[in-house]
C-alpha cells in the first residue's frame, strides 16, 4: 500500500500545485468527461483538444494470504470532430502475491510494461438541453502480463461498451451508466504459437454493467456514487455459462481546477458467486476492494 500511496500523493501534490495556474471554466459550461473514476460519459473531447489522463489503480484483497496488485495507464485523448475522439494508452502494472494458492503463483513486482491500447469513442447524441446522451465505445489491446496472475502472456482484447448519460437540475447532478462486452485471447507464455490452434488460446469474455450519479456541491467539485456489476464467461465461443460475478460500490469525488482536474474513487466488493469459506465475496477474478486515481490536462 505504500507505494501506491506514494503514488497518490504524487499525484495530489502535482494537482494542487498546478490548480492555481489552471484557467477555469465557468460553472456548468461543460461536464468532465472524468466525473467518474470508472463510469464513462457520453461526453468527446471538442475537435483539436487533446487530454493527457494518467491513471492509477490499487486493487487488493483475496480470500487468502497476500495479494495487491496496481494498474497504471498514460492515456493520450484527441479530439477528432466535436463527436468522435481517438485515445492511445500505454499500460503498465505491479504485483505482489504470496500464500494465494492453489491459484495464483508467488508474484514479485512492481512496476512493468503491460501492453498497449486504443480508444475510439463516438457520440451519436450529445447530452445537452436536457437530452439523453449516447455514444459507443471501442478498446481493442494487447497486453504481455495477465491482471490477475501477472504472470507473463500474450493476450488480446477488444472492450465493447454502451455509454448512456443524462443531466438534471441544469447540469449539477450526472447520472451514467455503460453496458460492456469484453471478450479476451489469451495465450500463456512458453505455449505453442499457432495463432489457427484454438487450443492454444484460452478464450474469455467479460461482461459488466456500471453506473454513477455525480452531483456538483461547488462550481469544481464533485461528489458521487458509483457500482459496478462484472460477470466472467469463460470458453465463450462455445456458448456462454457463467463462471462468477461480484457487486462493487462505493464513493468517488472529482475536482475540475479548469485544464487540470482530478478523481478518486473506492469500491468495495459488496458480494460475489461462487463464494467459499464463510465469505460472501468472489476472489478468483475480482479483490476485496479497489481505489482509483485519475489525473488529467487538457489542452
Amino acid at each position: 500500500m505504500s507505494r501506491f500511496l506514494v503514488i497518490f500523493t504524487g499525484i495530489l501534490a502535482l494537482a494542487c500545485s498546478s490548480a492555481s495556474l489552471a484557467d477555469t471554466d465557468e460553472p456548468g459550461e461543460k461536464i468532465s468527461a472524468a466525473a467518474f473514476g470508472y463510469v464513462y460519459t457520453a461526453e468527446t473531447e471538442e475537435a483539436g483538444e487533446t487530454e493527457v489522463e494518467l491513471w492509477a489503480t490499487d486493487r487488493r484483497g483475496k480470500g487468502q494470504g497476500h495479494y495487491d496488485a496496481q494498474d497504471y495507464r498514460l492515456e493520450v485523448e484527441r479530439g477528432i470532430t466535436d463527436r468522435f475522439q481517438i485515445a492511445a494508452y500505454a499500460n503498465f502494472a505491479g504485483h505482489h502475491i504470496r500464500g494465494v494458492e492453489p491459484d495464483l503463483d508467488k508474484v514479485g513486482r512492481d512496476f512493468a510494461f503491460q501492453g498497449l491500447s486504443a480508444e475510439f469513442i463516438y457520440a451519436l447524441r450529445k447530452p445537452t438541453n436536457g437530452r439523453l446522451g449516447v455514444a459507443l465505445y471501442a478498446e481493442p489491446g494487447w497486453s504481455r502480463i495477465h491482471k490477475i496472475s501477472g504472470e507473463e502472456g500474450t493476450e488480446y482484447e477488444v472492450e465493447l461498451k454502451a455509454i448512456v448519460q443524462k443531466n438534471f437540475l441544469d447540469d449539477r447532478l450526472v447520472w451514467a451508466a455503460n453496458l460492456t462486452f469484453e471478450p479476451e485471447w489469451e495465450r500463456e507464455s512458453g505455449a505453442p504459437l499457432a495463432a489457427v490452434d484454438e487450443e492454444a488460446w484460452e478464450k474469455e469474455l467479460n461482461v459488466e454493467v456500471a453506473s454513477g450519479l455525480s452531483y456538483r456541491v461547488a462550481p469544481k467539485l464533485w461528489l458521487g456514487i458509483e457500482g459496478r456489476y462484472h460477470s466472467v464467461y469463460p470458453d465463450w465461443t462455445h456458448g456462454l455459462h457463467r463462471e462468477n460475478y461480484s457487486l462493487y460500490a462505493g464513493p468517488s469525488v472529482h475536482y475540475d481546477g479548469g485544464k487540470w482536474s482530478i478523481t478518486g474513487a473506492w469500491l468495495p466488493q459488496l458480494f460475489g458467486s461462487p463464494n467459499a469459506g464463510g465469505s460472501s465475496l468472489e476472489f478468483d477474478d475480482h479483490e476485496k476492494r479497489e481505489l482509483r486515481v485519475k489525473l488529467s490536462y487538457e489542452f
